[in-house]
């Protein structure tokens, strides 16, 4: 049964959905001195920024399954702990090897945590009520990576950068009490249920639709964070403080366009919200691609692009959640577990790949945003054909 998610939960399901970013975010001021520490180059701390995205990755299809048999809350206070211990670990790393190691085990905690969000929402809502909850979850989180990195700066100033993950972990076991308090009680499947499968998840053609597009949207947003600083300061020769101010520019943009999508929810369903701001980014990887063709040095041009793909994310994000678990009312820890997986490494390998081949040029950044932006968009527009090609169908059935 469909029950009302409350302000108390809602906040603590952003809390740990903010983690992520946080945890990320917060000590990458620190890294050049842990590197120094360390005595390592400084790109084999900045390596843990990835091992931590595959981490999540791989923690969200162990705890995706594990929620759906034992249910959200404790799993999900598991995973906080794993992270919180580990992130002490971390604190009292002295040697490389064992900063990857309990780096790796930070994050499959953290993912274990998380993906325990989208299947508490989708328990308890579906559908608009469910895509609000999930824009309203996104924006409480997209407040993390707006002060992390000067929280980060700040503790490393006067406590060291061993406070930044004792922290971290102090802030994990706090969600954690609060999940235990908060997180509503599991209610068991019936045994004669069929078990919800990665393989039967992928077999749901509408579905398997939203998960594509989620992967993709997913992918324009760390195309474009882990390429910015060549894209702004390297190549249009831009200083830090301008550099700042633009992407500040792009997380007032997101969160724009997420409270357009609130209010649009309230007049359309979901999946044409969706179509709506895939095409916005998409309209926006075609302005970069326009700069590049017509005024390759012009910052204002190809920013204005860069910002109106950013911006969209505030729409597409949520509703791809939304559209994609409205198909798994049972086996949604399962069902999340596969589209947060498939989310963080399509993200990390594609992202990848365009910092590898961006390296004299925008043209390989802006062809895999527009790209993947493309296939976001193609995806939804034929899951959406799907669903309505079975509504039109299913009054024929019924006569």
């Amino acid at each position: 049964m469909q029950q009302l998610i409350s302000k108390k939960l809602v906040f603590m399901l952003a809390a740990v959905f903010a983690m992520t970013p946080f945890a990320i975010d917060s000590y990458l001021p620190a890294i050049p001195l842990i590197a120094e520490d360390f005595s390592v180059n400084t790109s084999m701390i900045s390596m843990t920024v990835s091992l931590y995205v595959f981490g999540m990755a791989l923690g969200q299809l162990i705890g995706g399954p594990l929620s759906d048999k034992y249910g959200r809350k404790p799993v999900m206070v598991i995973g906080l702990s794993i992270f919180a211990v580990c992130s002490v670990f971390l604190a009292l790393a002295n040697n490389l090897a064992y900063f990857w190691l309990w780096r790796c085990l930070q994050s499959i905690g953290g993912g274990i945590a998380v993906v325990g969000v989208p299947a508490t929402i989708r328990d308890n809502a579906k559908g608009k009520e469910a895509a609000k909850i999930f824009s309203l979850v996104m924006l409480i989180m997209m407040i993390a990576p707006s002060v992390a990195p000067s929280i980060g700066t700040l503790i490393l100033k006067y406590f060291g950068w061993h406070w930044i993950f004792i922290s971290s972990g102090l802030l994990a076991a706090v969600v954690a009490i609060w999940a235990i308090f908060v997180m509503p009680k599991h209610t068991q499947p019936t045994h004669s249920a069929t078990k919800v499968s990665f393989a039967s998840i992928l077999a749901n053609r509408q579905a398997r639709g939203y998960l594509i597009a989620h992967a993709f949207g997913y992918a324009v947003l760390m195309t474009f964070i882990t390429n910015a600083p060549f894209a702004y300061i390297v190549n249009f020769g831009v200083s830090e403080q301008l550099f700042s101010t633009l992407f500040l520019a792009n997380v007032v943009g997101v969160i724009t366009i997420n409270r357009l999508n609130a209010y649009m929810l309230n007049r359309v369903e979901p999946e044409k919200a969706l179509v709506s701001f895939l095409g916005l980014q998409w309209f926006g990887g075609l302005i970069l691609l326009s700069a590049l063709i017509l005024a390759p040095n012009n910052l204002w041009f190809a920013a204005s692009g860069f910002i109106i793909c950013m911006a969209a994310t505030g729409g597409t994000m949520s509703n791809s959640n939304a559209c994609f678990l409205k198909y798994f009312g049972r086996g949604a820890g399962t069902a999340s577990a596969l589209l947060g997986a498939l989310q963080f490494f399509s993200g990390a390998a594609i992202s990848a790949i365009a910092a590898m081949l961006t390296q004299h040029t925008l043209w390989p950044m802006v062809l895999i945003m527009l790209g993947s932006a493309s296939i976001a968009l193609i995806s939804t527009l034929k899951a959406n054909q799907l669903n309505d090609s079975q509504l039109a169908q299913a009054p024929l059935a019924s006569s």
